[in-house]
């Protein structure tokens, strides 16, 4: 599932709640893992293209 940095909205809290993002607070390291499994592991994808579609996907209701 993705990664969001920084102070979460409300949709992203519940985006969250229901296990479509990870949320990781909002201090952002030089280089961010991207990605997160059930199982807490994280990478770096460096795809930024099917990162943002990822998130976008998530936060719809």
């Amino acid at each position: 599932m993705p990664i969001l940095y920084g102070l979460p909205t409300r949709v992203a809290r519940e985006a969250a709640g229901a296990g479509k993002v990870r949320l990781f607070g909002c201090v952002v390291p030089a280089e961010p893992d991207q990605w997160s499994c059930r199982q807490s592991h994280t990478w770096r994808a460096d795809d930024d293209e099917v990162l943002l579609a990822a998130i976008e996907a998530a936060l719809k209701r």
